[in-house]
């Protein structure tokens, strides 16, 4: 893939995976609320999963992986926040949040081709679920992890490389 943006877009990939592990992680540990606590882990797990195919595409497209530098401090500090501040505010930041993502990670999934297509589908995905969950907690839905859970248990059925649908 070549465009001018496409090696900072995917070092983004692993910078927003680091970063989104840390916010999630610290706001399950400060938050009061065992229902928020447990949104949050679930949220923390598709970082986590999502950095798992991000290392697992780039040892076998052969690409060097570069640890990017000051996200973890970053998302353990906006981590806090979330965690304590009001949850409509914290939706409403964490909404907002997926943005910049979407943009850069639609980028790499309108440019990818081949064997490429799967992995930054599934990239876009992601991001589009943790912005959906946001949605639906903000319209007071039951629900509200429908996207995240699905999305996480379609790649635990076929792995980190793929298979099945990446959406």
């Amino acid at each position: 893939m070549t465009y001018p943006e496409y090696r900072a877009d995917l070092q983004r990939i692993h910078a927003s995976e680091v970063y989104g592990t840390a916010v999630f992680s610290t706001a399950a540990r400060l938050t009061w609320s065992s229902d928020r606590k447990r949104k949050w882990r679930v949220l923390q797990a598709l970082e986590e999963a999502m950095l798992a195919r991000y290392l697992d595409h780039m040892q076998r497209s052969g690409q060097p992986v570069k640890a990017p530098t000051g996200w973890a401090l970053k998302g353990y500090v906006e981590g806090a926040a979330l965690g304590l501040m009001p949850w409509p505010l914290a939706m409403r930041l964490l909404r907002d949040g997926t943005q910049p993502f979407l943009a850069c990670f639609g980028r790499l999934k309108a440019h990818a081709q081949g064997d490429d297509v799967r992995f930054f589908t599934a990239v876009y995905a992601h991001e589009r679920a943790i912005e959906a969950y946001a949605r639906a907690e903000l319209a007071g839905k039951v629900d509200s992890l429908k996207a995240v859970e699905g999305l996480l248990a379609r790649w635990e059925a076929h792995g980190p490389s793929g298979g099945g649908r990446a959406e």
